[in-house]
């Protein structure tokens, strides 16, 4: 029997990750992209957009807990969140662990990704749209806000689970005027959480986008994670429009214990205290 030719994942335009295929490829196309699902040897199942790969079984829970842990643990007592992007329900699962979180909003542009990564990989939404605290809201995560904004809905969390900022799907999503209104949206403490990229293989995209948060936010703090499946070191920012408060080891144990958060493959405090250490490059090109 003729085994499936590998997967190739694009790194950079020069730059490949390749993978042992277990089966063909299963391809869909919606209205707005083409997704695909693969299954590998070394990541399990795992989708694409657009031939770029977004979430994998093996190594997923890196960036979600990331993600989602970082900020809403530095928040004293987060209560509502909005996910732009995060059809794939992952991100979702992770705040649901957060008992006083009651109003969760997804802003996810395709449902179709939203469909399909529920059929073929339950394992990342982990029933997530089925919870009575999360909201799906289809459309353009920007229009999404916008419509929120007006109403006079505000956040203590938003999430940037998206593509690529360069993405023609979501570029309008990082640029200043979004960032502003994700600011005028948040609560007196909240916080947005980004993803600025890779900064071995994109550090001119990543200079660029920490530079413009900078412009909005009056702070911003950079946290290093590592994720195999985007070729390594990936770097994550958050945000917020009032000083930052810090909380110590023992504060996140505590709201840890409080919220009855165990089982993270990925997040613990010492972790979250170590995201000031950053290698020297990556300071270089942040500075």
């Amino acid at each position: 029997m003729k085994q499936p030719e590998s997967l190739s994942v694009p790194l950079a335009a020069d730059a490949r990750l390749e993978l042992d295929r277990r089966a063909a490829s299963r391809e869909f196309a919606s209205a707005y992209q083409r997704i695909g699902v693969e299954t590998t040897a070394r990541f399990g199942r795992l989708y694409r957009l657009d031939g770029d790969a977004m979430a994998a079984e093996a190594d997923e829970f890196i960036i979600h807990e990331s993600l989602v842990h970082m900020v809403a643990l530095a928040h004293p007592a987060p209560r509502t969140a909005l996910i732009l992007g995060g059809g794939d329900g992952a991100s979702a699962r992770e705040l649901l662990k957060h008992p006083g979180l009651d109003g969760i909003a997804v802003a996810e542009l395709d449902p179709e990704v939203v469909r399909i990564v529920a059929a073929e990989i339950p394992t990342l939404p982990a029933g997530a749209f089925e919870n009575p605290r999360v909201r799906l809201c289809l459309g353009d995560a920007g229009n999404t806000l916008r419509d929120l904004h007006a109403r006079g809905e505000r956040f203590d969390l938003i999430l940037f689970d998206l593509t690529e900022p360069d993405d023609p799907a979501c570029a309008h999503l990082h640029r200043d005027d979004f960032l502003r209104l994700c600011a005028a949206s948040l609560t007196p403490n909240g916080l947005i959480h980004l993803q600025l990229g890779s900064p071995f293989y994109q550090p001119d995209k990543v200079r660029a986008l920490y530079r413009r948060l900078l412009g909005v936010f009056p702070w911003a703090r950079p946290t290093l994670i590592d994720v195999p499946l985007y070729g390594g070191p990936w770097l994550l920012a958050a945000a917020g429009t009032v000083s930052e408060a810090l909380p110590d080891a023992a504060m996140l144990a505590v709201r840890l214990a409080e919220r009855g958060i165990c089982g993270l493959r990925y997040y613990n405090p010492a972790l979250h205290l170590a995201r000031a250490a950053l290698p020297n490059y990556v300071r270089d090109i942040l500075a």
